[in-house]
């Protein structure tokens, strides 16, 4: 299962984040890994967290950013980002957040179906309020590359499930906005303490635009297969790649 999540904003203003990053958690345990926050809540916590629907990167300590981290590596977990320079970006997309976030989304999907080998469907789950796009273009665009760059001969694939749900009810979604912060951290602050903790589940890293490690699968040893199926139909529809432009 692949849950995605984002930090930053795709704001271009004086107040606006200097990076985006999107991140993904590619996990063999979903059980496991969203325990990592079920045990957090469970631990006698200030007064303050008590009252907080969900527990974000953000809005928790050092402690708790370390023990969610921590509890995400000892999981069967694989980490995959995107981080945008935004000082990059074309002038012409800056006013075009939707075919920007869009593509983003695109591109880290699209390595991680080419990277790994799913059995069946993938399932991709996603926060229901994420950067509040159009959600039918945005899952239309997401099947259709992630069919385009996993065609087989018989040209007939499962397109990717695409779940949109509340974070507050989905403790993986959670786990990966603390790793989304981690990454995030890193870049904003120049501070990598976070980040080294994560680091060794990091299976991909893609870097728009700059950087030995720009579209890099950086860790092999972590891929294991989890093969999509060619089949014929998803929602009534079929997605023939060679007509797709």
């Amino acid at each position: 299962m692949i849950y995605l999540d984002e930090s930053g904003d795709l704001g271009f203003g004086p107040r606006s984040s200097k990076y985006f990053v999107l991140a993904a958690i590619i996990t063999r345990e979903p059980d496991k890994t969203s325990k990592c926050i079920k045990k957090i809540r469970q631990q006698k916590l200030p007064k303050k967290y008590k009252t907080i629907p969900e527990l974000k990167f953000h809005n928790s300590s050092q402690t708790i950013r370390a023990r969610v981290l921590d509890c995400v590596t000892r999981t069967d977990t694989d980490i995959a980002y995107v981080v945008l320079r935004k000082h990059q970006v074309y002038e012409r997309l800056k006013d075009k957040q939707s075919t920007l976030y869009n593509y983003i989304c695109g591109s880290l999907i699209t390595k991680i179906v080419t990277t790994y080998q799913f059995d069946g469907v993938a399932k991709i789950f996603v926060d229901k309020s994420l950067y509040g796009f159009e959600r039918e273009h945005f899952d239309n665009y997401l099947t259709w590359k992630a069919c385009l760059c996993n065609h087989s001969e018989e040209q007939n694939i499962v397109p990717p499930e695409i779940v949109h749900i509340d974070s507050r009810q989905d403790r993986c979604i959670q786990v990966v906005d603390f790793v989304a912060g981690a990454i995030s951290h890193k870049y904003s602050m120049d501070d990598p303490s976070y980040y080294n903790t994560i680091e060794p589940r990091i299976s991909i890293l893609m870097d728009f635009f700059e950087g030995k490690d720009k579209n890099c699968v950086v860790n092999p040893s972590l891929l294991r297969p989890i093969r999509l199926r060619a089949a014929s139909s998803f929602s009534g529809r079929t997605y023939n790649t060679t007509n797709t432009k």
